[in-house]
């Protein structure tokens, strides 16, 4: 689907979840210096003009066996997405965020996918830099945007 033929509505809730998105994950590597995987879902509201966003977060599940185990973020979207395919119909727009690693070059990075429910989805991707030291400032670079395959909205 070609984003610059979409109808302005489509875009504007695209970049809502996006902008918000990626919003929310800057602001927890600030204060916080990681972030687990979440979504901002746009949700019609009756009887209002603006939709709601929303937060939605799973909790990262415990390895029994060897609790002081790495979070597997992967499950943690794969939960993110059955949650969203759950309440999938009553959203207009969502974004899931995780951090990852870019392989290339060995480099922190954002990485957010927006979907509309009528199938349109492209991605972000933001590298960043961790502070030196503690309190120290955090450097963004421009975020890039990635070709992306609806998953959710293919999944209504």
């Amino acid at each position: 689907m070609n984003l610059e033929e979409l109808d302005e509505g489509v875009k504007d809730a695209l970049n809502k979840v996006l902008g918000t998105a990626l919003g929310v994950a800057r602001e927890q590597l600030e204060e916080q210096g990681v972030f687990l995987p979440f979504a901002i879902a746009l949700e019609p509201q009756e009887g209002e003009d603006e939709p709601e966003l929303r937060l939605i977060a799973v909790p990262p599940t415990d390895d029994p066996e060897d609790p002081e185990a790495d979070i597997d973020t992967e499950a943690m979207v794969a939960d993110l997405m059955q949650v969203l395919n759950q309440q999938g119909t009553h959203f207009q727009a969502i974004a899931v965020a995780s951090d990852v690693l870019l392989q290339d070059n060995d480099q922190d990075a954002i990485h957010i996918v927006a979907e509309h429910r009528i199938g349109a989805a492209l991605a972000i991707v933001q590298p960043y830099t961790m502070p030196a030291e503690p309190g120290g400032e955090w450097h963004f670079d421009e975020p890039a945007a990635e070709s992306a395959e609806a998953i959710w909205a293919n999944a209504l």
